[in-house]
């Protein structure tokens, strides 16, 4: 009995950690809104978040957000296993206590087939 949970369990984490090639990748769009002189700090906290945790990284833009005082809005697309959403989680939470964040979002932009 104890052989047999043994040789199951590691069995069972050879399985887990088996990379899927044909798994579903989420594309998900995480934005960021500060105030318009913080673009270069949120930007960095985004490269500097994403190397962290990491995520595979696709883009990152900016634009400016009406209103006073001068905001703009910074937006990262990242594709990932939808198993991986905890570190999207953690990222957005960690970013969410900037004090040059003064608005942080993310969402699931579109579904696509990882290449073989």
């Amino acid at each position: 009995m104890l052989v047999t949970n043994t040789l199951l369990r590691e069995l069972s984490r050879v399985i887990n950690a088996t990379l899927v090639s044909s798994a579903d990748l989420v594309r998900h769009a995480l934005t960021v809104i500060g105030r318009e002189d913080d673009e270069i700090h949120i930007r960095t906290l985004f490269s500097n978040a994403i190397n962290t945790q990491p995520l595979a990284f696709q883009s990152l833009t900016s634009e400016d957000v009406d209103g006073a005082p001068p905001r703009v809005k910074v937006i990262a697309t990242v594709r990932m296993h939808p198993k991986d959403q905890a570190k999207l989680e953690r990222m957005a939470s960690r970013m969410s206590m900037e004090r040059r964040v003064s608005s942080i979002s993310w969402s699931a932009a579109d579904v696509e087939t990882a290449p073989e």
